[in-house]
């Protein structure tokens, strides 16, 4: 018998690929039993695996992971992360403490994601398949966390690419001088040259990047650091709770990329010829940001100061840099410098100004961004820019009124539509706000924005069916995105599906556990199902983390009087209103829990609270109106009932 295994791609190569052949799916099935199959340390499941197949997914972990081509080419390519998020689930679902800040569970962890990505490696190879291990922990994982959406206490550490290779490849040389027995043995005189023969561009381009060892410290250690701070990994990082909302702290490498290519323009302005030093310096700055080596791109900004000083716009280069990274003070500061050596440039009282937004400075933004516009009357971006001012300023009036001059120098942005949709929405002008919509959806009838932001205007004029198709067309284009979900299951349950909305919210969960907005509506979902005892559960565990939340009070009480379970009902009805004593709703509903118990008298008291803060409620003058009948004030019950017949 032949046991020998097909050789493995060790290391991408330039002259290495794969052919376009898709593997089968009862091969890809049998990789993936393998390696779930996997040895452990741990003896618990502490990774988990996410199968990449989204296109554009692919494109961006390419640029994050320095233009790894097999993350494109590879027909097969599976995320191997440590995750702790599932047993910190567990543990709160029993009620028992989790520790976060765990380097043991870490290492732990990346020792038991390497063994499942090596048996699924080794599987393949008995299949004829090639692997290429892509490094996470050295290759902007940060990056590869926002992309992968990994919540706390999951780490990605390595992404394994299979697929059929082009041609075989060499088997490495020897096994000598990594094989030893008993103890440590140092490389021999004789060894080290053929090693260095055979690994030489693996010391250099490899992995571990052994190439100017302390920049890579310094930079790339720095990173993976914060990432693990970040992810709840190491001490000293701060992780979110469950549908918890925190400000931002770093800005998107996106926006980034995009204040220092409006940079670039403004420096090839100056006459700087497209091939100059300084522009070289741009681009391989944007090179290494991308990978995720921030140090280098600061360096090779401070280099171009250096070459052009009077190229003021790279100061705010530096600045954008320092944002990304989340230095507020480094930010500002050289932000500020670049204003004080250039007064008379608008965009750098724009970028200013944009920059003392995202970190809250909102009186100093808007002094900062007049300048600019004083500068620029027609300076869109700025007036942009105030817009956001104002909508974090939750001046949605004055959000409207900076696009509509916007409007009327560039019309036909769908962006632009879609931004006055949601400013006309905040602001109760729902036919508005469909026609802004609508103009937007015609220039960009695919954008899953923009349909949400449909849906959730035909949502508001009782339009369900219409927006739960608006959701489903957003979906097609993200599959994963949990508002999406969340807003179609509320909208099956208006037109009474509920089996629907409750298979949409359990997704949901799947994809995002702990979604308190996505439980409370499974809980609705539930009791309206007449499963009142997991609605309850789903209450319970809203209510861990909101413990106050008047409205889920008031539902759960809902849900205990739909089970009979009065008394209990009225307790948490009674602690709804010690949060909210005027809300007519709550009232009207502890009303109608003491009428079950038959406190006539008790519950007549509440519905006239309730009707002192909304006086034309027919079922709150129907309820009255049962009060008093039970009561024997047959009079007064009539004159309820007749309006109430009257209003409805």
């Amino acid at each position: 018998m032949d046991n020998r295994m097909p050789p493995f791609l060790p290391w991408e190569k330039k002259s290495q690929g794969f052919r376009p052949v898709a593997v089968p799916a009862g091969i890809k099935e049998q990789l993936l039993e393998a390696a779930v199959k996997a040895p452990t340390v741990t003896g618990l499941p502490v990774y988990s695996l996410i199968i990449i197949e989204n296109p554009e997914q692919r494109r961006l972990l390419f640029q994050a992971c320095g233009g790894a081509s097999s993350l494109v080419t590879a027909p097969l390519a599976v995320a191997f992360c440590v995750d702790t998020y599932r047993i910190k689930c567990i543990l709160e679902e029993a009620q028992q403490g989790f520790s976060p800040g765990n380097p043991l569970a870490l290492l732990l962890g990346i020792c038991d994601a390497m063994a499942a990505a090596q048996n699924m490696a080794a599987a393949a190879g008995s299949k004829g398949l090639g692997a290429i291990y892509i490094s996470a922990l050295s290759n902007n994982p940060r990056g590869i966390r926002e992309i992968l959406k990994l919540p706390a206490y999951v780490f990605p550490v390595t992404i394994l690419c299979l697929g059929y290779p082009l041609a075989g490849v060499e088997q490495q040389q020897g096994t000598k001088i990594i094989i030893h027995t008993n103890y440590y043995q140092r490389p021999g005189t004789e060894e080290v040259p053929d090693f260095y023969q055979q690994y030489q561009h693996l010391l250099y381009k490899g992995g571990l990047h052994l190439q100017g060892v302390k920049e890579a410290f310094e930079d790339k250690g720095a990173q993976l650091w914060k990432a693990l701070q970040e992810s709840g990994f190491l001490p000293g990082g701060e992780t979110k709770k469950a549908g918890e909302i925190s400000p931002p702290q770093k800005l998107s490498l996106e926006k980034t990329l995009q204040l220092i290519r409006q940079a670039q323009r403004l420096t090839r302005k100056r006459q700087q010829p497209f091939f100059s030093k300084v522009n070289l310096y741009y681009q391989l700055a944007q090179f290494h940001l991308l990978r995720g080596n921030s140090q280098r791109s600061l360096d090779y900004f401070s280099q171009a100061i250096l070459q052009l000083p009077e190229a003021t716009e790279l100061y705010c280069c530096l600045a954008v840099v320092h944002q990304y990274l989340g230095n507020r003070e480094k930010s500002l500061n050289y932000f500020q410098k670049a204003v004080k050596l250039d007064p008379r440039e608008p965009y750098f009282y724009l970028w200013l100004g944009e920059a003392q937004t995202f970190w809250g400075e909102l009186e100093a933004a808007e002094e900062t961004l007049e300048k600019a516009l004083g500068l620029k009357p027609t300076l869109a971006e700025a007036w942009l820019a105030k817009a956001h001012l104002e909508e974090k300023k939750h001046d949605w009036q004055g959000a409207l009124s900076c696009y509509q001059k916007i409007e009327s120098w560039r019309g036909g942005d769908p962006t632009l539509y879609n931004n006055m949709a949601v400013a006309y929405l905040q602001l109760g002008m729902t036919a508005e706000a469909g026609i802004y919509c609508d103009k937007a959806l015609k220039l960009r009838p695919r954008d899953p924005v923009i349909l949400a932001n449909k849906g959730l205007v035909l949502s508001k004029i009782g339009k369900f069916k219409e927006a739960a198709e608006c959701y489903t067309q957003a979906l097609k284009a993200q599959p994963d995105n949990v508002d999406l979900l969340n807003n179609k299951g509320y909208c099956l349950m208006q037109m009474k599906e509920y089996q629907r909305a409750l298979a949409l919210y359990e997704l949901t969960l799947e994809i995002q556990p702990g979604t308190l907005s996505v439980l409370e509506n499974k809980a609705s979902c539930l009791t309206l199902l007449g499963r009142g005892e997991e609605a309850l559960k789903c209450y319970d565990e809203i209510l861990r983390h909101t413990p106050e939340e008047p409205t889920v009070l008031n539902n759960k009480a809902l849900c205990l009087a739909k089970l009979g379970r009065y008394r209990q009902a009225l307790q948490y009805h009674l602690r709804s209103l010690e949060k909210d004593p005027n809300n007519p709703i709550f009232l009207g509903n502890t009303a109608r829990c003491l009428m079950e118990m038959g406190q006539y008298e008790k519950a007549l008291e509440y519905l006239e609270l309730a009707l002192q803060q909304n006086p034309g409620e027919p079922g709150l003058l129907s309820s009255k109106g049962i009060c008093l009948d039970y009561l024997g004030r047959l009079d007064e019950a009539l004159v309820c009932y007749n309006r109430a017949l009257r209003l409805a």
